[in-house]
């Protein structure tokens, strides 16, 4: 959100909190910019946001969990140690709740509506938020590129940390090994180890895969590639691709 060059995000977390309170529901602020509501199990998070100042506008950006598939939220917060390793940056886990588990009549419009009197109320003034997306970009100098510019790959994940990356799989024909080091979301190490009987295509693509972004459509071409350059084995490398690239989705 927009606001004043004083403007910080306690002041968000404040209003925040106060909107929640409005629907029955009271929440505390933690150390770590995050929402948590104390039950009978103890603290529990709902919310984490994230802010950021320029000289004439504050950032201010947020979730709630409403009603989230918490199950889904585990797998994405706990990947497999085996498989994930990132190098200068220690995740906890954060132990999360729905409002929808505190307060089952809660609805995602009624949460809205909350948030904006709060900010009205806060202000003293009442207007028409505005909604920003693909379809309808605000009339402000240089946005359409600032926002092509954070909507793009490098900007999301090329500047991530560098991380090492272990997948393996096992095929009717045999086993794959493919350990990957990424440096600014590109491959700069690739080894494959199997023990097909017909290893020259892995070991191709090990060799081709360095220097290459780490993201599926990036390797796409250099499969099928591979595959082209080694015919006899096409059935079994359509197999390879299918899987590899299911992997990095």
């Amino acid at each position: 959100m927009a606001g004043k060059p004083d403007y910080d995000k306690s002041v968000s977390t404040h209003i925040i909190l106060q909107a929640l309170q409005a629907t029955g529901l009271v929440a505390e602020a933690s150390g770590r910019n995050d929402l948590v509501v104390n039950t009978t199990e103890g603290w529990r998070k709902i919310s984490g946001s994230a802010y950021r100042e320029t000289p004439d506008r504050g950032f201010h950006h947020g979730t709630i969990l409403i009603n989230a598939d918490l199950s889904r939220l585990a797998d994405y917060l706990n990947p497999d140690a085996k498989k994930l390793q990132a190098k200068g940056i220690t995740s906890v886990r954060a132990r999360v709740t729905n409002l929808a588990e505190l307060m089952p009549d809660i609805r995602y419009e009624a949460v809205c509506q909350a948030i904006k009197e709060a900010f009205f109320d806060h202000f003293g003034a009442r207007c028409e938020p505005e909604f920003i997306s693909p379809d309808a970009l605000p009339d402000l100098p240089g946005f359409t590129a600032q926002f092509s510019h954070q909507r793009s790959w490098a900007w999301n994940f090329g500047q991530a940390p560098d991380f090492s990356h272990l997948l393996d799989q096992r095929f009717v024909w045999g086993g794959v090994e493919i350990h990957f080091d990424v440096e600014r979301g590109v491959i700069s190490r690739c080894q494959i180890f199997s023990d097909s009987l017909n290893p020259a295509p892995l070991e191709a693509l090990a060799q081709r895969l360095q220097g290459v972004s780490y993201r599926p459509d990036a390797l796409e071409p250099v499969l099928h590639q591979l595959i082209r350059d080694f015919p006899l084995q096409a059935t079994e490398l359509t197999e390879l691709q299918q899987w590899l690239i299911n992997s990095l989705r």
